[in-house]
């Protein structure tokens, strides 16, 4: 499979595609179909992935070879991307994106922000005939600025995600997830899984930076390992498996 490049020139793999998407969980997915695309594993009817190898033999990244050593006797599906979301191969590729200026720390958005905002404004307002109310709307602007919260992905890291588009199957997972549609398509029917299998994968509700930063497949950021990732790449929802970052996550 190609690495896809950004209109900025950055190249990205669909692992990290898939985390600032929808965060780790949608990672752990991401990795999973590599995979199944690639061979390595097989999934059972029952739901259960198992690996086709017992020497993590084509595993391309350290996250793929996770899944492939968690695999070598059957495991449930769920359980592979919950795993593989809360693993420290995880924790290593939200450092890679950290590094790349794609994700950051998200910050807690309070309810009243706008308060602040509204105060400011007034304040800004009165500070035309009286300038020594100017220094209250600043100090009230720049509290409600921080106030508001912060996304875990940034602003390069949505516009590095933005246009990708699901050239392949694995592309399909990174930005859809396992449960996601890709041109009125089932992404789970790309890989011959019935939905019973991809449904194994539950979906999140996607919080906002008003309730923390996002959530996602894993949580997104936050609920699935420890990392980040929403973006409007995602196609609604957001499963983990398990913990994460801050955006969005697993199969939507």
């Amino acid at each position: 499979m190609a690495t896809p490049t950004t209109t900025s020139g950055l190249q990205l793999s669909a692992e990290q595609i898939g985390y600032l998407a929808a965060g780790p969980g949608r990672a752990a997915e991401t990795a999973l179909a590599r995979l199944l695309d690639a061979g390595l594993v097989r999934v059972s009817r029952d739901g259960h992935v198992s690996a086709v190898h017992q020497n993590n033999h084509g595993a391309a990244t350290r996250l793929e070879a996770r899944v492939l050593t968690h695999v070598r006797m059957p495991v449930r599906f769920d359980e592979v991307v919950k795993t593989a979301a809360w693993s420290t191969e995880m924790q290593s590729l939200h450092q890679q994106l950290r590094e790349q200026g794609l994700t950051q720390n998200p910050r807690r958005r309070l309810p009243t922000w706008w308060v602040f905002l509204v105060v400011g404004g007034v304040l800004t307002v009165l500070g035309i005939g009286t300038p020594e109310f100017l220094i209250g709307a600043a100090a009230f602007l720049l509290f409600a600025v921080w106030v508001r919260g912060r996304d875990p992905v940034t602003r390069a890291g949505k516009a590095a995600v933005r246009p990708v588009a699901a050239t392949d199957r694995v592309l399909a997972v990174a930005l859809y997830g396992f449960r996601g549609k890709v041109a009125g398509q089932n992404v789970g029917d790309l890989f011959d899984l019935s939905q019973s299998v991809v449904k194994m994968v539950q979906l999140k509700r996607r919080k906002s930076s008003s309730d923390g930063g996002g959530s996602g497949s894993a949580a997104a950021c936050g609920s699935c390992g420890s990392g980040c990732g929403s973006s409007s790449s995602s196609s609604g929802g957001s499963s983990c498996g398990g913990g994460g970052c801050g955006g969005g996550g697993g199969g939507d």
